[in-house]
């Protein structure tokens, strides 16, 4: 599992994840066709969901619902707000996920409901969500 778009200054609590300064990729051009990408950001599975409302951090030109949630294509896992920069700012992406983007002809991939559910788990445990064992049916004795 490869992280892509979680800028520092999207959460500045998480300082594991959230590494990279947007500034880094912003300005440098994409070199990608930006249409195709975003498109692809956009239909990958989603894995979380969050409700708030995100910001751009870029200048504040846009904002997108459930932003900070999380998609994947089984290999990659970002943000739902990563397409809004794309389509706003070509931002520089890793050559890797640019490369797997292309050779899956722009389509997300189909990926096992177990895999999927894997990642899931990670990227919950890496963004600091913890699974309650208390949660769920219950078996009565």
């Amino acid at each position: 599992m490869e992280l892509v778009g979680f800028y520092r200054e999207m959460e500045s609590n998480n300082a594991e994840v959230y590494k990279e300064s947007i500034a880094n990729a912003y300005g440098r051009g994409g070199g990608y066709e930006a249409t195709l990408v975003s498109s692809y950001l956009r239909s990958g599975y989603p894995i979380l969901d969050v409700t708030e409302s995100t910001v751009d951090v870029i200048d504040g030109s846009f904002r997108v619902p459930g932003g900070s949630s999380v998609l994947t294509d089984g290999r990659f896992v970002w943000r739902e707000d990563l397409a809004a920069y794309v389509d706003h700012y070509s931002l520089s992406l890793p050559d890797s996920f640019l490369d797997y983007i292309r050779e899956n002809n722009f389509k997300v991939p189909n990926v096992a409901r177990e895999n999927i559910l894997d990642v899931s788990l990670s990227v919950g445990r890496l963004l600091g969500f913890h699974t309650d064992s208390g949660a769920g049916p219950r078996n009565s004795a």
